[in-house]
Protein backbone atom coordinates (compact mmCIF):
# COMPACT_ATOMS: atom_id res chain seq x y z
CA UNK A 1 0.00 0.00 0.00
CA UNK A 2 1.35 3.64 -0.52
CA UNK A 3 0.25 4.83 2.77
CA UNK A 4 3.33 2.24 3.71
CA UNK A 5 5.61 4.37 1.29
CA UNK A 6 5.20 7.62 2.12
CA UNK A 7 6.13 8.22 5.18
CA UNK A 8 9.55 6.55 4.40
CA UNK A 9 12.41 8.75 4.57
CA UNK A 10 12.81 11.18 1.27
CA UNK A 11 10.04 9.42 -0.99
CA UNK A 12 7.76 12.57 -1.08
CA UNK A 13 10.62 14.30 -1.33
CA UNK A 14 11.76 12.90 -4.25
CA UNK A 15 8.67 12.89 -6.09
CA UNK A 16 8.55 16.87 -5.40
CA UNK A 17 12.01 17.38 -6.45
CA UNK A 18 11.10 15.21 -9.75
CA UNK A 19 8.31 17.14 -9.97
CA UNK A 20 10.01 19.69 -10.97
CA UNK A 21 13.22 18.09 -13.25
CA UNK A 22 14.21 14.74 -14.27
CA UNK A 23 17.66 14.43 -11.99
CA UNK A 24 20.30 12.06 -11.51
CA UNK A 25 21.26 9.82 -8.90
CA UNK A 26 23.83 12.24 -8.05
CA UNK A 27 21.98 15.36 -8.36
CA UNK A 28 19.01 13.85 -5.97
CA UNK A 29 21.81 12.60 -3.67
CA UNK A 30 23.66 16.49 -3.43
CA UNK A 31 20.24 17.47 -3.02
CA UNK A 32 18.34 15.19 -0.16
CA UNK A 33 21.82 14.79 1.52
CA UNK A 34 20.50 11.00 1.89
CA UNK A 35 22.83 7.48 2.15
CA UNK A 36 23.22 6.05 -1.32
CA UNK A 37 21.73 2.77 0.04
CA UNK A 38 18.74 4.86 1.12
CA UNK A 39 18.42 7.12 -2.10
CA UNK A 40 18.89 3.29 -4.41
CA UNK A 41 16.14 1.77 -2.26
CA UNK A 42 13.62 4.30 -2.46
CA UNK A 43 14.87 4.47 -6.57
CA UNK A 44 13.53 0.83 -6.88
CA UNK A 45 10.49 1.26 -4.50
CA UNK A 46 8.87 3.80 -6.61
CA UNK A 47 10.21 2.51 -9.91
CA UNK A 48 8.39 -0.56 -8.81
CA UNK A 49 5.40 1.19 -8.10
CA UNK A 50 5.33 2.64 -11.02
CA UNK A 51 5.88 6.31 -10.41
CA UNK A 52 9.07 6.99 -12.05
CA UNK A 53 11.36 5.75 -14.99
CA UNK A 54 14.97 6.26 -15.58
CA UNK A 55 16.32 7.38 -19.09
CA UNK A 56 19.21 8.20 -20.49
CA UNK A 57 19.69 12.41 -20.91
CA UNK A 58 22.61 14.01 -22.33
CA UNK A 59 24.45 10.72 -21.92
CA UNK A 60 23.53 10.76 -18.21
CA UNK A 61 20.56 8.45 -16.56
CA UNK A 62 17.95 10.82 -15.12
CA UNK A 63 15.31 9.73 -13.21
CA UNK A 64 11.97 11.17 -13.90
CA UNK A 65 7.57 11.18 -13.05
CA UNK A 66 5.64 8.81 -14.78
CA UNK A 67 1.95 9.85 -15.26
CA UNK A 68 0.84 7.80 -12.17
CA UNK A 69 3.97 9.90 -10.51
CA UNK A 70 2.48 13.14 -11.39
CA UNK A 71 -0.80 12.18 -10.04
CA UNK A 72 0.81 11.14 -7.49
CA UNK A 73 2.74 14.60 -6.66
CA UNK A 74 -1.24 15.83 -7.45
CA UNK A 75 -2.02 14.04 -4.50
CA UNK A 76 0.58 14.88 -2.24
CA UNK A 77 0.49 18.52 -2.52
CA UNK A 78 -3.45 18.06 -1.83
CA UNK A 79 -3.21 16.19 1.13
CA UNK A 80 -0.18 18.66 1.94
CA UNK A 81 -2.89 21.72 1.49
CA UNK A 82 -5.48 20.16 3.57
CA UNK A 83 -2.96 19.36 6.54
CA UNK A 84 -1.65 23.30 6.67
CA UNK A 85 -5.33 23.92 6.79
CA UNK A 86 -6.21 21.57 9.42
CA UNK A 87 -2.74 23.30 11.16
CA UNK A 88 -4.86 26.77 11.27
CA UNK A 89 -7.93 24.98 12.46
CA UNK A 90 -6.64 22.98 15.23
CA UNK A 91 -4.15 24.08 17.86
CA UNK A 92 -2.21 21.07 19.84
Amino acid sequence: MMRDYICRKHFAEILLLLNKAPMSFNELLKTLNAYPDTLTRRLKEMGSAGLISSTTKEGKLKYELTDNGKKAVKLLKDLQRILDELDEVVSL
